[in-house]
């Protein structure tokens, strides 16, 4: 199991996401991880303590002396129809908020403009609650009083519930009381409390809304209780046909069983401006039986056909205390391919994939990504044609505190088939009939930004999204080859130095480090530069048109500043470009500056270039090989019969720590 870690500063604050996927083809091999298991439920962990002043302060330490329990559970699902919120005074200290107020209705609610409006419930349960907290004379309008904080759970005035801080109150002769607001934070809530909590979530707790016809969202709900014990899961089933580009349709049938938990955890400190650790997290085990079938072109793709979006609100009772957590994502059939194949796969699919974010006081935020495992079992493949074509199902998501966003990501496990000829493998035959090449490579991958607007713990604002590639892997499963010789098949290769070095180059390996201090990607041997992403760290290499451009002597030079420039092909922007005769193989980055690895070319190239902008969104071919290399982000990407020359890049206004590329000089290979 690989793990990987992206580390920020306090600044960048994120939470965190997990979502699903499946491979979408066919294997006759483990594509990673042991051999599958059913996905279960996973266990609920729970400890919580609050920590008396003077206690040690090790994030997730318990049983100190001197920490008193405070019971922490995954609320049940509910109805939505409760209005009930929750008034208190601010953590004091060790100790959490404290009930100030009897449990009133929140019957409106404006975050944007700051403005509620509390009604009393009339229930016994709060006539009860009123008489504790405030004198038999006193009225719930009294006992709402600036510098108090309102805590709701998910209600119909506030979907998403709120924590939010009393600036002014304006009681009215109905008995309601019309208050201004602020937004509150969870130090000001839960003080020195610590709170940890691990659990699964029920399938009764998600809004399941199908984007297709033909598909049915199956939900086996299982014994359930509050602190998160939950067997079954949340499925759908497809069997439905959606059209393509070009006239051509897809057919997609199926069905897939997720099994979400979701990670919880808070310790604070003494002030009430940040804590001292916390995490959020979610985790998924799932299983798919899918099929997949498509007549698809070099106009094909990508295509992103929405199958059904997904949205849960958790609460999590710390003491009486509700700390909202919302879950949304939308799963896709994601279906590409740079040539002409018809495409018809089947087979079972399983994984689990975790991803949490941690938040320690002074080193910021740590996002960790654990792949976990994914296991494919073929069950039946027919691939005729001569294209790469690449198939996946793809999650996009956020997690947020209660209205708060912190993180947005899409996971795609997927299968990219290259075929030259055909494959027929089934139950029929266990032997594969094979006339060509075929080569089939596993992928996942896991791309977001993380949105640094977290303002509910505490941390600095950012108003601006941070991309991130939290997780790329590809790896060969099988191949197979028979019949007559088919035409060399077109190599199409993703690149990612966002969190550490992707040489794909066997030669640079055995080399020194081309660019120290920088991170740094290269194109496989034979392959050139034909695209890179603004805003994130991707890049797209191929051997489409020439192969094996390289010079033999291997030779190569490295620019960051324009020292070939003879143009200014790009003003106001520094340009890293290749001398005459060369080509860009890599990228690196290190801070504000960029790169450009250039290798010497074995054949003369060509003279005509044009600058490609690709700052505002894609700018690609139209039929565009290679796929979307870098989904979410512009990307720019040269043709065919052109090589990347020169890279033009700058600093956004937001991101001054880490250059960007703007535009490329494509130029003509000949």
């Amino acid at each position: 199991m690989t793990v990987r870690k992206l580390t920020l500063s306090a600044a960048a604050t994120t939470t965190v996401l997990l979502l699903c996927g499946s491979i979408l083809g066919a294997t006759s091999a483990t594509a990673a991880g042991p051999a599958p298991t059913a996905p279960t439920a996973p266990a609920t962990t729970v400890t919580t303590h609050a920590e008396a002043p003077g206690a040690p302060g090790v994030p997730g330490a318990t049983g100190a002396p001197g920490v008193a329990d405070v019971p922490t559970t995954l609320a049940p699902p509910t109805t939505g129809t409760t209005s009930e919120a929750t008034v208190v005074r601010p953590a004091q200290g060790s100790a959490p908020a404290t009930a100030a107020a009897p449990a009133l209705a929140l019957s409106s609610y404006d975050p944007k403009a700051g403005t509620a409006v509390l009604a009393p419930t009339g229930a016994e349960s709060a006539k009860g609650a009123a008489e504790e907290a405030a004198p038999p004379s006193e009225s719930a309008a009294v006992a709402v009083q600036p510098g108090q904080l309102i805590d709701s759970p998910p209600t119909p005035a506030a979907p998403h519930g709120a924590l939010v801080a009393v600036t002014g109150v304006q009681p009215a002769a109905d008995g309601t009381v019309a208050v201004t607001t602020r937004p509150a934070t969870l130090p000001e809530l839960l003080g020195a409390t610590s709170a940890d909590l691990h659990s699964a979530i029920s399938p009764a707790a998600f809004e399941v809304k199908p984007w297709i016809s033909g598909l049915q969202v199956t939900t086996d709900l299982g014994p359930t209780s509050g602190s998160g014990s939950v067997s079954g899961g949340l499925g759908i089933s497809a069997d439905a046909t959606v059209p393509l580009p070009g006239g051509s349709s897809a057919r997609l049938s199926g069905s897939v069983e997720l099994h979400p938990a979701v990670d919880f955890s808070y310790r604070g400190g003494l002030g009430l401006i940040d804590p001292q650790q916390a995490r959020i997290g979610f985790t998924l085990g799932a299983h798919a039986d899918w099929h997949v079938s498509a007549a698809l072109t070099g106009s094909t793709g990508p295509v992103r056909i929405a199958l059904a979006s997904y949205s849960a609100s958790p609460v999590v009772m710390v003491g009486v205390l509700p700390v909202v957590i919302n879950l949304a994502f939308t799963l896709y059939a994601d279906i590409s391919a740079d040539g002409t194949v018809t495409l018809d796969a089947e087979q079972a699919y399983d994984g689990t994939w975790g991803v949490h974010s941690d938040y320690v006081k002074g080193p910021g935020w740590t996002t960790t990504t654990d792949p976990g495992t994914s296991t494919v079992s073929p069950l039946r493949l027919d691939l005729r044609g001569s294209a790469t074509a690449k198939a996946g199902l793809l999650a996009e998501a956020s997690v947020a505190l209660y209205d708060t966003v912190g993180v947005k990501a899409s996971i795609e496990p997927y299968l990219r088939v290259a075929v030259n000829g055909s494959v027929l493998l089934d139950a029929a035959h266990p032997e594969p009939e094979v006339n060509g090449t075929i080569a089939l490579y596993g992928g996942l991958d896991i791309n977001g930004a993380l949105m640094a607007r977290l303002v509910v713990l505490g941390t600095p604002i950012l108003e601006q999204d941070l991309p991130f590639l939290a997780f790329h892997r590809e790896w060969p499963i099988t191949s197979w080859s028979a019949g007559q010789s088919p035409v060399p098949l077109v190599n199409w290769t993703t690149l990612s130095a966002g969190l550490i070095d992707d040489n794909q180059s066997a030669y640079l390996r055995t080399r020194p480090d081309w660019d120290p201090s920088a991170l740094k990607a290269s194109c496989p041997d034979g392959t050139r530069l034909l695209g890179l992403a603004h805003g994130s760290d991707n890049g797209l290499c191929s051997d489409v048109t020439r192969a094996n451009l390289w010079g033999a002597n291997r030779g190569y030079v490295v620019d960051h500043g324009g020292t070939y420039v003879t143009t200014d092909w790009a003003p106001g922007y520094t340009k890293a470009q290749c001398p005459a005769g060369s080509f860009v193989s890599g990228y690196s980055r290190n801070g504000r500056t960029l790169g450009v690895l250039c290798a010497e070319s074995a054949t003369p190239l060509g003279t005509a270039s044009r600058t490609l902008w690709f700052d505002k969104g894609d700018n690609r071919p139209a039929v565009a090989g290679g796929g979307d290399f870098a989904y979410g982000f512009g990307k720019g990407q040269c043709a065919d019969d052109e090589f990347v020359a020169g890279v033009a890049y700058s600093q956004p206004w937001w991101q001054l720590w880490a250059a960007r590329p703007y535009a490329l000089l494509c130029q003509k290979l000949a």
